[in-house]
């Protein structure tokens, strides 16, 4: 008989998604498995453009200094369009920083998903509660419906088998590839794998989503294009800076790369009735973008890669199935165009979304009940997809955008240029988001303003902040390293003008660490504290002294030490300038503020500093203060 293995997590497909997904679970003693059917990681080509929200992610994973030194940074977009005067060919519009002041840093930068692939998995390697098998395909799924709402069970059964895989000449996509092992069978070798939960990263013709019986809503594009990681030898100017090329024949989007290359998204036809993108030719694409470029010339000078296709503008009618035991991320459930530069950036930011809530769910200490978890895990979908089905509408409106651009052009493509950072998204009230006091309704939030605000359900805007004891410069994005643990972040004003702001932050403090009466339980144990506390003040730095502070804002450690690194100053550096912190977030430095903030950056409560009684609510709400 067959051995059953147990996992607490298996995760279909090793891509981008899958492997951001398995991040969440280092230093956890939480059991993943991760398999691809292909033989490894990506080589070549696919996605390439990061926005600055997913590097964040890379930051708090701990591997942003590798991907930022790899990646080529964009700095300028240019629009090309048709002559004015009547001719043929196309002539410079405008030049547009690729900028958003409300970042305050890089917006994108470019780097091929086989090495942010290969950093996701280095990153990896050394957690032995983390496995990834290549060659490896799920053929058979089981889920025993009567185990879904008891806890300490495994009611998803799948069964693998491994796989040598041959992909076909043509093409480097192994999408469609036949699946042999060595002496030609089939199945030669099963696995036998139950698990708690399962979650299909398989990409746009996923395997899970299949079984799981989920529906894609939408439509195809009427469009086949070609996309060519080339360097090319052109009399084109711009060819070092992002373009949007618009001609009669169609809009060509190009990308500079590191190497010299430039990546081209080219439409090659359009209408009711297309050829099949596997039959589309590198010379038809290239003849394409010839034909838009004009009078402009285009000669390749090499070719690192290129394919074919047409996109679908599709949305999964669920993101979780089987009461929250099992999970569809990144393209798996929803395809878009490539041209606003989301696929990848979204399929991270889905599984980041979903990875601190089932380590949350799982983690052995300060377990959450049977209820409090699915709750919780549902938010995945009231979050995510809502966030899909807006990135579908909007990359409607941006193809549209290019194709026939409005008077209102420089509003509209600045809008859209924070569209596609992430600053529109607000996830709606939930166990993990919670409205502010005398707030009813989400829409009472007034819609979102693309600004760096804080509101809960929003990003966490980045900043810029000096450590009281020692001045060195972080953002905070940096510091919020992916644990698992939610953070308390205490604006407290200027404490050294303002004594009330001295005397509620003792008694904030006091609360913070008391186990009986407070939270001390969820924000004691050092680095392994479900909750960690946080101080940005706005004080002059030589005004406070770090040991006149609450112990709970420079926690010790017989082991360790001190903590010095939680209370922060919004002050000038010795080098960076100074990141005008309360300024930016509109807090008033005589009255402060407090932030729950999410495990995944998200703002899960924004509070006065002596609302001790909205920060237990929030915890309370999470099912994370059940005795």
């Amino acid at each position: 008989m067959m051995k059953v293995k147990t996992v607490d997590v298996l995760i279909i497909g090793a891509g981008p998604a899958g492997l951001a997904l398995a991040n969440w679970f280092r230093n956890s003693s939480i059991n993943v498995l991760l398999v691809d059917k292909k033989p490894g990681p990506t080589r070549r080509g696919k996605a390439e453009g990061l926005k600055s929200t997913t590097n964040e992610i890379f930051d708090s994973y701990g591997i942003g200094p590798q991907i930022a030194t790899e990646s080529w940074r964009l700095e300028e977009i240019a629009i090309w369009g048709q002559k004015k005067d009547g001719k043929s060919g196309i002539e410079r519009e405008q030049l547009i920083q690729d900028k958003v002041e409300e970042l305050g840093k890089v917006r994108e930068t470019m780097l091929q998903q086989s090495r942010v692939e290969y950093h996701m998995q280095q990153n990896l390697l050394s957690h032995r509660n983390i496995i990834i098998q290549y060659n490896t395909q799920p053929v058979e799924v089981n889920v025993d419906e009567s185990l879904l709402h008891e806890d300490e069970v495994y009611p998803v059964e799948v069964l693998l088998v491994k796989t040598q895989v041959q992909p076909q000449a043509s093409s480097d996509s192994l999408e469609n590839s036949t699946l042999y092992t060595a002496n030609g069978a089939a199945k030669e070798v099963e696995e036998r794998i139950r698990t708690r939960y399962i979650v299909g990263c398989d990409g746009a013709h996923s395997w899970l989503r299949k079984q799981l019986q989920v529906q894609l809503e939408g439509d195809l594009t009427d469009s086949v294009f070609g996309v060519v990681d080339l360097i090319p030898k052109s009399n084109f100017p711009d060819l070092r800076r992002v373009c949007y090329l618009r001609a009669s024949t169609g809009t060509i989007l190009l990308v500079p790369r590191s190497n010299k290359e430039v990546r081209l998204y080219i439409p090659v036809e359009s209408g009711s009735s297309l050829s099949d993108p596997k039959d589309v030719t590198f010379d038809r694409i290239i003849d394409a973008a010839r034909k838009i470029m004009s009078p402009y010339t285009l000669e390749v000078g090499s070719v690192s890669w290129w394919s074919a296709y047409r996109v679908g503008q599709r949305v999964g009618s669920h993101f979780s199935r089987h009461n929250e035991r099992a999970f569809l991320v990144g393209d798996a459930v929803h395809t878009h165009s490539p041209k606003a530069g989301q696929g990848m950036n979204t399929s991270i930011q889905d599984a980041y979304n979903l990875g601190w809530k089932l380590r949350l769910v799982l983690q052995p200490h300060h377990k959450l009940d049977s209820n409090a978890s699915r709750r919780l895990l549902a938010t995945y979908e009231s979050e995510r997809r809502p966030v899909a089905q807006d990135l579908i509408s909007f990359d409607r409106g941006y193809l549209k955008l290019f194709a026939a651009p409005s008077s209102q052009f420089d509003t509209e493509f600045l809008q859209a240029m924070k569209f596609t950072t992430g600053l529109s998204i607000r996830y709606p009230p939930s166990c993990a988001v919670q409205l502010p006091n005398g707030v009813q309704t989400a829409e009472q939030l007034g819609p979102s303003l693309l600004k760096a605000d804080l509101v809960p359900g929003k990003r966490l805007p980045d900043f810029q902040a000096v450590y009281q004891a020692d001045g060195i410069t972080t953002w905070i994005h940096k510091r919020l390293q992916a644990t698992g643990c939610f953070r308390v972040i205490v604006f407290a004003g200027d404490l050294a003008a303002h004594q009330h702001l001295s005397t509620n932050v003792q008694k904030l403090g006091e609360y913070l660490a008391d186990p009986e009466n407070g939270l001390g339980h969820l924000t004691a144990g050092g680095e392994a504290a479900p909750v960690e506390v946080l101080m940005v003040h706005s004080a002059d730095r030589d005004k406070i002294e770090l040991l006149d502070l609450p112990e709970v804002f420079r926690s010790w450690s017989d082991s360790e030490g001190y903590d010095y690194w939680r209370v922060l100053a919004d002050a000038e550096s010795v080098h960076e300038g100074h990141g005008r912190v309360y300024a930016r977030l509109e807090i008033d430095p005589e009255k402060g503020r407090m932030l729950v903030v999410r495990p995944d950056g998200y703002i899960g409560a924004v509070l006065d500093v002596d609302d001790f009684e909205g920060v237990e609510k929030y915890f309370n709400e999470l099912g994370m203060l059940s005795k």
